[in-house]
C-alpha cells in the first residue's frame, strides 16, 4: 500500500471520529433537562432600580439607595380627615398648633388653632386659596400661591413634611432609611443631615397610607426645634361642613 493512500485513510478515520464525537457531545447537550439550570434573580448591571408594588413593599430592602424609589410608589388618599400636632421650639419659648385636615376631591380644608386659642380657617382648591379667623364674614382670597399646587400649598399652610420633600433630598444627605413602626403603624423612615445648616430631620411615612405620619428635626447642638404627630387616619371620611365659607358657599362641589 501506497504511502499517500495511507495518509488518505488516516485523515479519513481522524474525520469521523471527530464527526461522533461531535453527535454525541450535541446529543449529550439536547437531552439535559432545562429546569435544572437555575439563572439568578439579580438583576443586570445598568437596568436600574427595581421597585416592587405597593402590595410587595415589604419585600423590598429600604436603604439610602432605595428609600425614594420605594415612597415615590406610595398615594395618598382622595379623601381623609385627620389630625395634626405641630410644634416649633426654640430656646425659651414653643408655638403649638393643633391642626384638623380634611380632604376631598382635590379640595383641602384646615382648621388651625394656636395654644393662646386663636382660630384660623384655610381652604385650598386647585386654583385659589381662602384664609379667615373665626367670626370674620368676608374671607381673604387670593391665588394659590408661590407652590403653583394646591397640594404642596395645602402642605405648607399646615407646616407639614411630605413624602415629595423625601424625594427632592439630595440623595448623598440621607444618611439612615429603612421599615420601621411608629405609633403602631408601618412605616418607611429616611433620616437626612442638611449640610448648610447642620440640621437633622427624620420622617415617618405610613407604608399603607402615603402620608407623613411624624418628623423630627434637630439643629446641630442636638436640640429638637421641630416636631409633627399626627392621630387616626380615616380614609373616606370628611366633614361636609368643613368646605363651607363663611357666606355657606361649598367649594368643594364649585
Amino acid at each position: 500500500m501506497s504511502t499517500k493512500r495511507v495518509l488518505v485513510i488516516a485523515i479519513v478515520g481522524v474525520v469521523l471520529i471527530a464527526s461522533a464525537l461531535g453527535v454525541m457531545l450535541l446529543a449529550s447537550y439536547l437531552g439535559r433537562d432545562s429546569d435544572a439550570v437555575q439563572l439568578p434573580d439579580t438583576p443586570v448591571a445598568g437596568e436600574g432600580p427595581v421597585v416592587a408594588t405597593p402590595d410587595e413593599l415589604d419585600r423590598v430592602e429600604v436603604t439610602g439607595d432605595t428609600v425614594q424609589a420605594v415612597v415615590s410608589m406610595l398615594r395618598r388618599p382622595e379623601t381623609y380627615s385627620r389630625e395634626l400636632v405641630i410644634e416649633s421650639l426654640w430656646d425659651g419659648g414653643q408655638a403649638v398648633y393643633d391642626i384638623s385636615v380634611s380632604v376631598s376631591g382635590g379640595v383641602t380644608s384646615l382648621r388651625s388653632v394656636q395654644q393662646h386659642g386663636a382660630e384660623k380657617r384655610i381652604i385650598v382648591t386647585s386654583d385659589a386659596l381662602y384664609i379667615w379667623y373665626a367670626g370674620d364674614k368676608i374671607p381673604f382670597t387670593g391665588d394659590v400661591g408661590a407652590a403653583g399646587d394646591a397640594r404642596r400649598t395645602a402642605d405648607e399652610w399646615q407646616m407639614l413634611v411630605t413624602y415629595e420633600d423625601i424625594l427632592g433630598l439630595n440623595r448623598a444627605e440621607i444618611v439612615d432609611a429603612g421599615y420601621t413602626e411608629y405609633d403602631g403603624e408601618d412605616c418607611v423612615f429616611a433620616v437626612y443631615s442638611s449640610p448648610l445648616l447642620g440640621h437633622t430631620r427624620t420622617y415617618y411615612v405610613s407604608a399603607d397610607l402615603g402620608l407623613v405620619i411624624a418628623a423630627k428635626e434637630y439643629d446641630s447642638a442636638g436640640t429638637l426645634i421641630y416636631q409633627m404627630t399626627a392621630g387616626e387616619c380615616f380614609v373616606g371620611e370628611a366633614d361636609p361642613a368643613a368646605f363651607r365659607l363663611p357666606d355657606g358657599t361649598d367649594v368643594a362641589k364649585n
